[in-house]
């Protein structure tokens, strides 16, 4: 590879952690041995290869995905911030969340620069910041201790069709919902399997107030049989304008008075809100039972807009979803589809020319 297809190969890389192997459809899941893990002779190049492609939502370039579960976009246009990446993949991930396949919020400790390797895989170019991301780039660059190279004996195992289907699933819960932020979601969920239960509420209460607020534009005021037949003058406009009249727990009343919310949800909205008050202004430690509520009430909110599917269930929280069945050793030998690669490639080929062009030209 050339120094300028290089340099305009830049891309941003976040992995699904827990560690997960992303595994083709027609092969069985790579079972590294431990006497491989503790001598550090593992097959790395497997780790880094890219073994499919997942589109990219307002960009001309598909994601590409790597066996050790690192999910590479294209460093250039909607995608040059750090920032614009970052949410992206919150999105991808809660995409996942609401198919029930755990996978860590991120920020921008998580989210590391990389580049195309050698046109079949993903190499990072720095570690990052955070201790996940730390940790995954070091195990596929071989730099790692034997505290997280340990990690490649129990992957969770995604195979290429149930990460797309994961991400079907919850696209269109993200259309049905426009205003719903998955970072915050996302971290909220991160931190209860942490037991970081001020973050979890101080984040799922975002998301209550966005769902709160979804449900009171769409599911009240829309909704003709709650209001006079005659229009009276500037009572809407108060009801979308005016928040200090109408605030969030006063919305979510007129939401159960009208049976848009069940009384669970109040419940466990009413509760939260008293503790999250507490936090902000004393400082007061927040319950288990408290933040657990809020986030049942997350939960039952999103299904009163999408209907009663099994969402977020608990399978998410648990330690290793990894498939339990006994697998064939394969070879190591690495196998690529180029196709993978034929998007990206076209792109660069046609910055390079541009460049090249502006260089004689010049």
């Amino acid at each position: 590879m050339n120094r300028e297809i290089f340099m305009k190969n830049y891309c941003w890389i976040a992995y699904l952690h827990p560690y997960t192997f992303v595994t083709p459809d027609d092969e069985q899941p790579w079972e590294v041995e431990l006497d491989e893990i503790n001598k550090s002779t593992y097959n790395h190049g497997r780790l880094i290869q890219i073994v499919s492609k997942i589109k990219t939502e307002n960009n001309e370039l598909d994601a590409l995905v790597c066996y050790d579960g690192a999910i590479a976009i294209a460093r250039n246009g909607k995608f040059h911030k750090k920032e614009e990446a970052v949410n992206f993949f919150n999105k991808l991930f809660a995409k996942l969340i609401f198919n029930g396949f755990y996978v860590e919020g991120v920020n921008s400790r998580d989210v590391v620069s990389g580049v195309i390797y050698e046109e079949w895989g993903i190499f990072n170019t720095e570690f990052g910041g955070s201790a996940s991301s730390q940790s995954h780039s070091k195990v596929r660059t071989k730099m790692a201790g034997s505290l997280d190279t340990i990690n490649l004996s129990s992957p969770r195992h995604l195979m290429i069709s149930e990460l797309r289907a994961g991400i079907e699933k919850g696209s269109k819960i993200f259309d049905e919902i426009p205003n719903l932020t998955p970072k915050f979601l996302n971290m909220g969920i991160t931190e209860i399997r942490y037991g970081n239960w001020d973050l979890v509420l101080s984040n799922l209460w975002i998301t209550s107030e966005q769902m709160i607020d979804y449900l009171w534009h769409n599911r009240f005021l829309k909704n003709q049989s709650f209001h006079p037949e005659h229009e009276i003058d500037g009572r809407k406009k108060s009801f979308k304008e005016d928040n200090r009249t109408w605030s969030m727990a006063i919305k979510q009343e007129l939401l159960y008075q009208n049976s848009i919310i069940t009384e669970s949800i109040l419940i466990n909205l009413f509760n939260a809100r008293k503790v999250r008050n507490k936090l902000v202004h004393e400082g007061r430690a927040v319950d288990k039972k408290v933040a657990l509520g809020l986030f049942t009430a997350v939960k039952e909110l999103i299904q009163i807009v999408i209907g009663p599917e099994d969402i977020m269930n608990n399978k998410i929280f648990s330690e290793n979803t990894a498939a339990s069945g006994k697998y064939e050793k394969k070879s190591d030998a690495i196998k690529f589809d180029e196709s993978l690669y034929t998007d990206w490639q076209k792109i660069i080929d046609e910055q390079v020319n541009e460049e090249q062009k502006k260089n004689r030209l010049s």
